[in-house]
């Protein structure tokens, strides 16, 4: 019976000596975070150096690197340009793999975009957004990772202190504003002329060209503001609405200026529908292939034409530059200049 006993005892001291090892090996996983953790600091400094060690590696060795983009609205032909600026640089310069996706006008869309190019474990982004506000907290994510960011087209709701992003790269956009503003003044010839203007307050960039267009005709009395509001929502149903209220409210619409072209188009779309086009300046701001089209057939009257490939082509040059050690050399605003197009040089751009 004793020997029994004793070897009933040393089963159940074997059997808890392998329960208390696997406790101690649970412990010690970086997959199951305590509760009572101080903080993700540490970590995210590991897991930002490792990120980095891994880029230069990267380098040194010729492996290829995945480069990830989320445009804004991947149905505007202005960001198709983007990404071919985008993919000019990633693969066909350096050869590595683009990884495109599309925030379809929406902050949470963009949201989730960015989240998945985390999951992904990409090696840098260039980001055009579609909201200046949005991506931000998840941005203080992607900087803990590691993962180089510069931001494009959208002028983010950031600081270079954050550090959040290694650049913003966006067009020249007030002074956009102002070269429509300057073109309806001469056509007006001191004429009185009511204006509507299309916004849309979450985009920052189109407000730029908004409030150079509105401080330039500040000085001009013949030139007054119907209105100036924004869709219900960014959608071209919503700016069609929107055009549509103003053709129904207003019967002394002289021109109309829209934050991007887009919107202009809607507006075109809702004054034929009415039999008012004709006499109506129409103004955007991108060169859009369907806008350019649209001024050469006598509708929209001018647009300030962007450049979005050399916007994702400095961006991305930035997020290389890092990758391979070095120090961007620029400031952390870059402006890319504006074409005003009109008939009398539309035909340089279709």
């Amino acid at each position: 019976m004793r020997r029994k006993k004793m070897k009933k005892l040393v089963v159940l001291s074997l059997a808890l000596l392998i329960v208390f090892a696997t406790l101690l090996t649970g412990c010690s996983g970086t997959a199951q975070p305590s509760a009572e953790s101080e903080g993700p600091s540490a970590s995210a400094e590991e897991t930002a150096a490792e990120k980095e060690a891994e880029s230069s590696a990267a380098a040194e060795t010729g492996e290829k690197r995945t480069i990830g983009t989320v445009v804004l609205d991947g149905t505007n032909p202005h960001c198709t340009l983007f990404e071919e600026g985008f993919r000019s640089i990633v693969e066909d310069k350096y050869g590595d793999e683009a990884i495109v996706l599309d925030a379809v006008g929406d902050p949470e869309t963009l949201i989730n975009c960015i989240s998945d190019l985390m999951s992904q474990q990409v090696d840098g982004i260039v980001l055009e957004a579609c909201d200046d506000e949005a991506p931000i907290a998840i941005l203080k994510e992607v900087k803990a990772m590691g993962i180089p960011v510069a931001a494009a087209d959208m002028y983010l709701q950031t600081t270079e202190d954050e550090g959040l992003v290694l650049s913003q790269t966006i067009s020249q956009n007030y002074e956009a504003g102002v070269a429509v503003a300057e073109d309806l003044i001469e056509r007006a010839g001191g004429e009185e002329m009511n204006v509507c203007i299309m916004e849309m307050k979450q985009n920052s960039s189109g407000m730029m060209r908004i409030d150079g267009f509105v401080d330039t005709i500040a000085g001009h009395d013949n030139i007054k503001i119907l209105e100036q509001s924004q869709p219900s929502e960014d959608s071209v149903e919503a700016k069609l609405e929107l055009a549509e209220i103003w053709v129904q409210k207003y019967d002394n619409i002289d021109a109309i200026f829209a934050y991007h072209d887009v919107a202009a188009l809607a507006a075109v779309q809702a004054l034929k529908a009415a039999n008012m086009l004709d006499g109506v300046l129409v103004y955007g701001v991108d060169g859009s292939p369907d806008a350019m089209t649209s001024i050469k057939n006598g509708e929209m009257t001018g647009t300030s034409k962007q450049q979005p490939d050399q916007m994702a082509i400095s961006s991305a040059e930035d997020v290389y530059t890092v990758l391979n050690g070095g120090t961007i050399d620029h400031e952390w605003e870059v402006y890319i200049p504006t074409i005003f197009v009109d008939a009398s040089n539309v035909d340089e751009y279709l």
